[in-house]
């Protein structure tokens, strides 16, 4: 096991030498600075010198014939990714849903009993050989925080590439660990820039030259939105999220490049598998029904 500490203040390397490591093989990565989601993972399987890999968030539990079950299932199908469905921590409420993004990059939840249609699965934990990771480039580093699981399967999906939830197995998952739960303007931010570098980054320049002037002015909506409900922080993340674009589109252009010359299908084939409408719109309609 590679424990990834990104520079916590909490004492969680104290915690774990002293509960753990004697009844555990755990190699402990410290990390200098808070490296991100992305960094974190792609630190944490620089250091793993086996074939497969598992990712798995650090607020949840597994069942203790988990391994067993989750790499029997994967290697007797002939998929490149699995995952198991998420649970509630408190093992009270069992989520099974498919998960899938707008035109927009935007990710909307539905209850299914299927897992087939899905734009990409939670990075909460993902089983995967190394190999495939690094061939694929996995989670881009210079997504501090969401929507790197998102813009790594759009990827993966390019590259044809197949994945699926496994029946019946299930991570339980607090959530909302690290930035919390509610409007929150760290999440905001990180939200902002990378759904802008994904689009960017994934989808061919003739479809770019619809989707950024609708994205544009949803964003547009969005400000004038958080100004009214007067959360102006909020409001100034979109701008936030644009400068971010333009001061590293030199990086993100060259990224682009790598992600184009190596997809195998076109956008019409990504685009069935979106959802089509403003994912947006359906969590506002939600939100003001609750």
């Amino acid at each position: 096991m590679i424990f990834v500490d990104n520079n916590s203040v909490d004492d969680s390397i104290k915690f774990l030498e002293e509960k753990y490591q004697d009844l555990l093989d755990i190699k402990i990565v410290k990390n200098d600075n808070n490296l991100g989601f992305a960094e974190g993972n792609n630190i944490g399987i620089n250091n793993a010198k086996g074939e497969f890999i598992l990712l798995l968030n650090n607020d949840t539990w597994v069942d203790s014939d988990f391994l067993e079950k989750i790499l029997f299932f994967y290697e007797n199908n002939t998929f490149d990714l699995v995952a198991p469905y998420e649970n509630d921590y408190k093992n009270e409420n069992k989520k099974i849903y498919n998960v899938r993004i707008d035109l927009l990059g935007h990710p909307i939840y539905g209850h299914s009993s299927t897992s087939d249609k899905n734009f990409y699965l939670s990075g909460v934990c993902l089983l995967f050989r190394k190999e495939l990771y690094i061939s694929t480039r996995g989670l881009d580093s210079g997504f501090f925080m969401y929507f790197e699981e998102n813009d790594w399967f759009w990827r993966l999906s390019l590259l044809k590439k197949t994945f699926i939830y496994v029946p019946g197995l299930y991570v339980h998952h607090a959530g909302a660990g690290t930035t919390g739960s509610g409007v929150k303007y760290n999440s905001f931010l990180w939200r902002n820039q990378n759904c802008l570098q994904m689009l960017l980054k994934n989808y061919k320049w003739f479809n770019l030259l619809w989707v950024l002037p609708v994205y544009i002015l949803q964003n547009l909506f969005e400000i004038l939105y958080f100004l009214f409900v007067l959360k102006p922080r909020v409001a100034f993340t979109y701008i936030e999220g644009w400068y971010f674009n333009l001061k590293n589109i030199k990086t993100i252009l060259k990224k682009r490049k790598w992600v184009q010359e190596n997809r195998l299908v076109g956008d019409w084939e990504i685009i069935r598998k979106m959802y089509i409408g403003f994912a947006k719109l359906h969590h506002l309609i939600n939100f003001l029904k609750i």
